[in-house]
């Protein structure tokens, strides 16, 4: 199973400083076989611009992938915040660059983000909190056509001012069921997120109860990124990741260029 990092933030997201050369030296001695980066692009996001420069992104972007072409594979992406406030804009922005994979993230919800502390949890308990957070990843998976794989599905429970943050999937199972049901059904993927290893120690995001589901259910197209914002974290439990996906039956991981995924 190939070794990918499918999602890096650098010095073009607002709450990174990281140099994609750096990134790239990382994954080189980390023995990935391919990269995308994964810049962010929300429309609006409390408190921090989620600009994007998509021409100096190419055009920096583009130079490293030429450089690095003998030693990895490198290929340009997005995360992009999926809001229904921003529906038109989102659609023609993804349209308008000629991205390799876009990540579709739940980052705002009304205008109300999730990193602590945050308005979104007032005066709601953890499972109202957690049931709008999955009821609004689902309208917009309904919604939206322009990403290739949903980010870090069940991340909400990182946040949040609870003693126990952990969802409970008893109360949100039919609910992710239809979530990845409509992924199935239009041929969007997932990711698993490495960065919930830094949060329960033996899983991303989603967790692997939640991958195996969508196996069963007959999803086959899923990447693997670690949401680095610094180049110490690429690559981070990549390993780990494959050994979960090949037991739950995947053969391999996805890879995209200009959002059509790679035949081998």
């Amino acid at each position: 199973m190939r070794k990918i990092d499918y999602h890096m933030h650098t010095r073009f997201s607002a709450d990174s400083e990281a140099s994609p050369r750096e990134h790239i030296e990382e994954a080189i001695k980390k023995g990935l076989n391919e990269i995308c980066f994964t810049d962010h692009k929300d429309f609006e996001y409390p408190f921090m611009p989620f600009d994007h420069d998509a021409s100096l992104y190419f055009l920096q972007l583009k130079q490293l992938v030429n450089e690095y072409k003998d030693k990895i594979c490198i290929k340009i992406g997005l995360e992009i915040g999926l809001d229904m406030n921003y529906i038109n804009e989102i659609n023609h922005y993804i349209e308008s660059n000629d991205y390799d994979y876009v990540i579709g993230s739940i980052h705002v919800i009304s205008k109300q983000e999730f990193y602590d502390p945050a308005d979104f949890f007032k005066n709601k308990t953890k499972e109202q909190a957690h049931l709008d957070f999955f009821n609004e990843t689902l309208t917009c998976v309904q919604t939206f056509d322009c990403f290739n794989c949903l980010g870090h599905l069940d991340y909400i429970c990182r946040y949040g001012p609870y003693v126990d943050k952990q969802i409970n999937y008893d109360q949100c199972n039919s609910l992710i069921d239809e979530i990845l049901k409509t992924l199935i059904s239009k041929g969007k993927g997932i990711e698993i997120n490495t960065s919930g290893y830094a949060l329960r120690d033996t899983a991303g995001f989603p967790n692997y109860d939640i991958v195996q589901r969508y196996y069963d259910l007959g999803g086959r197209i899923i990447t693997v990124g670690t949401d680095s914002h610094t180049s110490d974290r690429v690559g981070q439990h990549v390993e780990d990741v494959n050994h979960h996906l090949s037991r739950i039956g995947f053969d391999d991981v996805t890879t995209f260029t200009k959002q059509k995924i790679d035949k081998e």
